[in-house]
């Protein structure tokens, strides 16, 4: 009697074990409702939280890239693109990668440039201010709507970006070194990188359904 009580017990908890496995597999599995989720927190850079809307224009500017290239690829079938299986992995995979190493760039290049007080220049803001536009004017209004982000949103993002870009500048000047080596990948970025803390909450980025925002794939 004790023996069948004890496998009974073990049969209940193995259960257990097993369906909150499978509930935790399924909610991996299930993607994000993209307007709804906005205010989730994505990542954290040096403890400063990311939320996907501060990531929606990368997301946007990212999908919009890998449409473009999807429609030279193949102007019948962009899909044919957006699957496509090169170094061990989908473009897909890389470019929703992409996001999130621009996110992190950006987040602590614009990080160094407050610290420094650096601010963009009158030309530079004018710049700054056409390229606002044009990017808020190329996206349709469905995929605005899909964004669930408005104008503003997008705009402080960019702003982020452009002083994060200007402070790169001064950085590769100050250490004599090429723009390039603190852009993503780079030499002198890695050596950046390996001195601050940057966490991906990958449950969360795995649900995101990048591809399927501002496109449909």
């Amino acid at each position: 009697m004790r023996q069948k009580l004890r496998f009974t017990a073990v049969l209940v908890v193995l259960l257990i074990i097993l369906g909150t496995a499978s509930y935790r597999e399924q909610g991996k599995r299930q993607k994000l409702s993209f307007p709804e989720s906005l205010d989730l927190v994505v990542m954290a850079v040096d403890g400063e939280q990311v939320t996907l809307r501060e990531m929606t224009f990368y997301i946007a500017y990212e999908e919009g890239s890998m449409e473009d290239a999807a429609i030279i690829y193949n102007p019948d079938n962009t899909d044919e693109y957006w699957q496509l299986y090169i170094n061990h992995t989908f473009l897909r995979e890389q470019a929703k990668q992409t996001v999130v190493d621009m996110t992190i760039h950006d987040t602590l290049f614009y990080q160094m440039a407050t610290a420094e007080k650096i601010t963009l220049s009158e030309e530079e803001e004018q710049y700054l201010a056409n390229d606002q536009q044009d990017f808020w004017s190329d996206l349709t209004e469905e995929q605005r709507a899909r964004l669930g982000v408005d104008e503003e949103t997008i705009d402080a993002s960019m702003r982020k970006m452009a002083l994060a870009q200007k402070y790169q500048s001064i950085l590769a000047e100050m250490e004599q070194v090429d723009y390039e080596d603190y852009s993503i990948g780079g030499t002198e970025y890695e050596k950046l990188l390996a001195q601050h803390t940057c966490e991906l909450d990958e449950t969360t980025w795995d649900r995101v359904p990048f591809g399927s925002i501002t496109v449909d794939h």
